[in-house]
């Protein structure tokens, strides 16, 4: 009867999961895959090198936004909140993850993606199924 339940319930999560939100994770992932590779990096314009240079320019605002939204949310660098600049709260952002050890800075990054995938996606679902996919998709990815 238990198991029955959860099956259900895993069933009605993978019909939610759709191509829009897998593009909005790839997206997400593909920036926190950047951001990762430049932390030990002096780069001038961080928000350049995170974001790909082929990406729409809505999208690419909507991840500016989205972008300045996550970093607000973790809150392992509240003194990033002060900068007004996304560039600056980026670096800012960037330095305080390279502080953390490497296992930690890969949970907070999937969180970034996370957060990034669920404003990408204009917030359809709950935040856990976001966790739930970007966490699938960066550990099948992972393992690649």
């Amino acid at each position: 009867m238990f198991c029955s339940k959860i099956n259900t319930k895993i069933r009605q999560l993978l019909r939610q999961f759709d191509s829009l939100l897998e593009n909005n994770i790839d997206t997400a992932l593909q920036i926190t895959t950047q951001l990762k590779a430049l932390l030990s990096s002096s780069v001038a314009d961080l928000l350049t090198a995170v974001i790909p240079g082929n990406i729409d320019d809505i999208i690419r605002k909507q991840l500016v936004y989205s972008l300045d939204k996550a970093i607000e949310a973790l809150a392992i660098a509240n003194t990033c909140k002060d900068f007004k600049n996304i560039n600056d709260k980026l670096k800012c952002f960037a330095m305080q993850l390279s502080l953390k050890e490497p296992h930690l800075q890969d949970a907070i990054l999937q969180k970034l993606a996370s957060l990034l995938a669920g404003e990408l996606d204009g917030k359809r679902l709950k935040q856990s199924i976001y966790d739930l996919y970007t966490q699938a998709k960066y550990t099948t990815a992972k393992d690649i």
